[in-house]
């Protein structure tokens, strides 16, 4: 296959009509939060070299963590490019020099799980050399064994991230840094926010008052005990908002951290699984989030007050719920994070996610006023839904789901499966296992598929579907300056060979693989693919944080 060099990179605009335009409450930076945007687009205009690539020493650069890994975020000050990565545990401030992270400062953020020992940088790389012998050995049960008796909790490093709220989080204005820990939700500002190397303040923190949490609520409908704060967002207007697995919504004061309202959804076993995407719309309030049956946009007003009522502009529709799984999903419902697409002053606007149907369908809702004669279109739940197409694999892939947030850049919006086909039960449930095992010890998941819109009929177009790919976990991103999407994950016909992915927006053909082989560290453990203004490719991954540089790796054949 025909392999091609990209351009040189080009930053980001701001200013494109294929992202939103800058909150003004957050970091000026295309990389402020979770999904990189307050649209949840998980792309950039920055284009990432295409080629054909072998990781070699002295081509990528690890930060180890203490147990599994979160996403980072950039700004740049005074001239420099700056790292903020949360670990679960830390928040570790970085800058690069000479292809090396560099630490500038590190707070610790204390959390108490029971029988929890942290593991130091050196144990975290002793530990993915035992995860890859046992991979290559094909020893599910020696790694399950193996696992469950790491001091650091590593068989349930993902889940205890949902119990303890530390999924999401978020880059203010002035580079202070907003996330969540177990109940508390805190803030760690910089000593001086206009000087890259200056120290990181202790943490200012908020204990959220236990009625705000409904544990049984959340043991009924997901495998964990406790609910938990979930998403971490900053609405256009100005309030900090999170959601609970349990069903709340809740603004906060952004400096004080208090609670302005709460909402909480009407149904009896409905629960929030996601983030979600903040929008321009409603004076600056408008809120995009979908519950396991709903999909909402909520307003928060001027004082911080939600609605959910059509007079303030707020709405509520639902969408098709599904079967729930065992394993990488969740719960049921949908397993994407709202992404909006629609940013220029004559494209449809839309709020877009994968539903919860066994086959899931990718669902464009009209996420502001819906077209003077609009009519309903037949199968759908409701008349705001612009259309849905079911993402169809073929007949060798009979169950089609994901966990991963709707990539989206321009008109182009990148779906994967997670869910592998029929096989033997896993020995453990427990998601970083299933991660780990899958595409290593038995066959990965297949599927990928880039579907168009087509403004002028409000409708998806197929673009191109692939079965010989799979994505086991990570957040896939869309590089607009390369015109590709890119994956962690497998070939179908090479077992326990790890690649990142890169097909082409308009033909699905391959245009970058990075090989990384059977080495567990480039896993990327349901984070997202990132990179920084250069391309180089940057993740959080199994065992801590990579950079990957290209210009230093080996060179393949195409």
């Amino acid at each position: 296959m025909a392999l091609l060099l990209a351009a040189t990179a080009a930053t980001a605009s701001a200013a494109s009509s294929t992202l939103p335009k800058y909150n003004p409450y957050l970091a000026q930076s295309y990389n402020n939060q979770g999904h990189w945007n307050d649209a949840a687009t998980d792309s950039t205009d920055i284009a990432v070299p295409r080629g054909a690539y072998e990781v070699a020493p002295g081509s990528f650069d690890i930060v180890p963590n203490e147990s599994a890994s979160l996403p980072h975020y950039s700004d740049k000050v005074g001239g420099k490019e700056i790292y903020w990565w949360w670990s679960g545990f830390s928040l570790r401030k970085l800058r690069i020099e000479n292809g090396k992270f560099v630490e500038i400062d590190r707070m610790k953020i204390p959390l108490t799980l029971p029988d929890y020992k942290e593991a130091t940088s050196e144990e975290r790389m002793e530990q993915a050399a035992a995860v890859q012998k046992f991979l290559q050995a094909k020893d599910e049960q020696g790694l399950l064994d193996y696992m469950k008796a790491q001091p650091n909790r590593m068989l349930t490093a993902v889940e205890d991230q949902v119990r303890t709220g530390a999924i999401y989080s978020l880059l203010t204005r002035d580079d202070t840094f907003v996330g969540a820990s177990g109940r508390r939700l805190f803030t760690i500002a910089q000593s001086d926010p206009k000087d890259p190397e200056s120290r990181l303040l202790a943490p200012k923190e908020k204990v959220l008052p236990e009625e705000l949490f409904d544990n049984e609520k959340a043991k009924r409908g997901t495998r964990y005990p406790v609910d938990a704060m979930f998403g971490v967002g900053m609405t256009y207007n100005g309030y900090l908002l999170i959601n609970t697995v349990g069903g709340k919504i809740i603004t906060l004061d952004r400096k004080t951290l208090d609670v302005v309202d709460v909402y909480t959804v009407k149904g009896s076993d409905e629960l929030f699984l996601n983030g979600f995407a903040t929008g321009q719309e409603a004076g600056g309030g408008a809120v995009y989030v979908a519950s396991n049956t709903t999909m909402y946009r909520f307003v928060v007003d001027a004082k911080g007050k939600i609605h959910d009522d059509e007079k303030s502009g707020a709405w509520h529709e639902p969408y098709e719920r599904g079967a729930k799984f065992t394993s990488i999903k969740i719960a049921d419902g949908t397993g994407a994070t709202p992404t909006l697409m629609g940013f220029g002053p004559k494209d449809d606007k839309l709020v877009v996610f994968t539903d919860g149907a066994n086959k899931m369908r990718l669902v464009a809702m009209w996420r502001d006023t819906i077209p003077a004669g609009w009519k309903q279109k037949p199968g759908t739940l409701s008349r705001r839904i612009a259309d849905q197409r079911e993402v169809d694999l073929g007949p060798e892939i009979d169950t089609v789901q994901s966990e991963q947030s709707v990539a989206v850049h321009g008109d182009y919006a990148f779906v994967i499966n997670n869910i592998p086909t029929k096989q033997a039960p896993h020995l453990s449930n427990q998601s970083y296992f299933a991660s780990m095992i899958n595409g290593a010890t038995r066959p990965s998941p297949r599927g990928a598929a880039m579907m168009k819109w087509d403004s002028a009929k409000h409708e998806w177009k197929t673009q191109w579907a692939r079965t010989d790919v799979g994505s086991v976990s990570i957040v896939p991103m869309i590089s607009g300056g390369s015109r590709m999407a890119i994956i962690d994950g497998y070939f179908a016909d090479r077992m326990n060979d790890r690649h990142l992915i890169g097909m082409d927006l308009d033909t699905g053909k391959t245009v970058l693989r990075i090989r990384t082989g059977t080495d567990p560290r480039f896993n990327g453990m349901f984070a997202p693919i990132k990179c920084d203004p250069e391309g180089n490719i940057l993740f959080g991954m199994a065992f801590g944080l990579v950079r990957m540089d290209t210009s230093k790796m080996k060179r393949l054949d195409d």
